[in-house]
């Protein structure tokens, strides 16, 4: 078939010169497609629409010339499109894995914390219950010692001796470095709240 009677086919939708075309053709705009997007299984599906597209559409083409740049600017449009998705997926995913990695550890963190805090409570609950009063509201609810010892009605060398006190059991429950790293945390989650 000449290259004249497969434009006249083509107007008429004729399977054979379709075939005709892709056969001709066809591995040159693969490999067009595929230079410019370096992913052969994409190339290939992107010339396959290529031909699906100038079967499904009404198209007039005056000689193979112009049926072969119609192929070229669908082929390099349709790349364009290709590249500029995997660009954005490939940003898309850089980003989630990043804040998956952030939260991860944002996560694991404060989950330490929590853990942290409620080791910390649970030593303060076993101490006495005066002692327990005075530690938490000195060192929990943030109040002086001065106001303590307004509120309880004690001097306030009773409240810095009962805070030292029990800060002497929580260290020996839990060590020095642990009871101020656990106090800081417990404050930082209550101005949070």
């Amino acid at each position: 078939m000449t290259d004249e009677q497969i434009m006249q086919k083509i107007l008429k939708k004729d399977p054979e010169a379709f075939n005709e075309v892709y056969n001709k053709l066809y591995r040159k705009l693969f490999l067009f497609a595929n230079s410019l997007i370096a992913n052969t299984e994409e190339a290939r599906d992107i010339v396959t629409e290529s031909f699906i597209k100038l079967w499904s559409q009404e198209n007039h083409f005056s000689n193979m010339t112009h049926l072969q740049v119609y192929f070229y600017t669908v082929i390099k449009n349709a790349c364009i499109d290709y590249l500029r998705r995997d660009k954005l997926k490939a940003k898309i995913e850089n980003r989630l894995v990043k804040e998956e990695h952030i939260t991860e550890n944002v996560i694991e963190k404060k989950y330490q914390e929590a853990e942290l805090v409620q080791i910390l409570y649970d030593r303060i609950n076993q101490l006495p219950d005066r002692m327990q009063q005075v530690f938490k509201l000195t060192y929990l609810d943030g109040f002086s010692r001065t106001e303590v010892a307004q509120m309880l009605n004690l001097s306030e060398n009773t409240i810095r001796n009962t805070n030292a006190a029990a800060m002497k059991a929580l260290r020996l429950t839990l060590g020095v470095e642990q009871v101020m790293i656990l106090i800081f945390i417990t404050l930082l989650f209550m101005m949070a709240a």
